[in-house]
């Protein structure tokens, strides 16, 4: 479990988080989704330290992330997996490499330990036997789930997924959306799903946290964002052609 505690975050004199709390359960995915420039991204590099808040809490179950000093960071980092917006595979590393190399920082096992755990995880994203495929070999859904691979590959207690979906068709998009889901509810992980992609909300939002202009405007369910009645969410979720056709169809 993961808390937001009334997080404020400025940059210069332009007040980009506003006093924003929230819970993110484990077991659950996550997501929070806006415009761009709403401030959601940032919400995401301040949960994980990328970016100090200004004032307000996050605590990683009950522990005080914020006030802690480097040293002790690095022991929640441990426990923390991340899969980056476009995968950030090292291209001079094959697969194999890929998903130990944060074994091989973090760890002292041996090299025979770590191998067996990477294969573990790519057999886990159906992906065994691509061990020694070089990233420029591999599919944008093939980059994603070795992404996904090494970020579950310390088995970890919390995700972080920036736009899993991004550059992905929809058919691929999804196995990917669903993969996640799995792999949350399989490990008991705390994930958190940053996002535009309104597939992934009404497929996989257990937890939705709408952040309108840096303010928490609206929580529910996916199914309970279909029936919301707020303008902005409205205007946000039914944008397309396609949305707002599923809005009158079960209207």
């Amino acid at each position: 479990m993961i808390e937001a505690i009334h997080i404020n975050k400025y940059f210069g004199g332009n007040h980009v988080l506003k006093n924003i709390s929230c819970l993110f359960e484990k077991g659950r995915t996550n997501l929070i989704i806006g415009q761009s420039g709403s401030g959601k991204t940032v919400l995401m590099k301040c949960l994980v330290g990328l970016y100090e808040v200004d004032s307000g809490k996050v605590l990683y179950n009950d522990r005080n992330f914020s006030a802690m000093k480097t040293e002790q960071r690095k022991m929640i980092r441990q426990e923390i997996g991340m899969l980056f917006q476009q995968g950030a595979l090292f291209d001079m590393m094959n697969v194999e490499e890929n998903v130990m190399f944060p074994l091989s920082m973090f760890t002292n096992k041996s090299i025979e330990e770590n191998k067996d755990r990477a294969n573990l995880v790519l057999k886990r994203v159906n992906l065994e036997n691509a061990n020694d495929l070089m990233p420029s070999e591999l599919s944008g859904g093939m980059r994603k789930r070795v992404a996904i691979a090494r970020a579950i590959a310390m088995n970890p207690q919390y995700l972080f997924c920036d736009e899993p979906n991004s550059g992905l068709d929809p058919q691929t998009a999804g196995v990917i959306d669903h993969l996640i889901q799995e792999i949350t509810l399989e490990y008991d992980i705390t994930t958190i799903v940053n996002t535009h992609d309104m597939n992934s909300v009404l497929s996989i939002g257990d937890q939705v946290n709408f952040i309108y202009k840096g303010e928490l405007w609206w929580q529910g369910t996916k199914d309970e964002i279909l029936e919301t009645t707020n303008p902005e969410l409205n205007e946000f979720v039914f944008g397309t052609e396609l949305t707002s056709r599923l809005k009158k169809s079960i209207s």
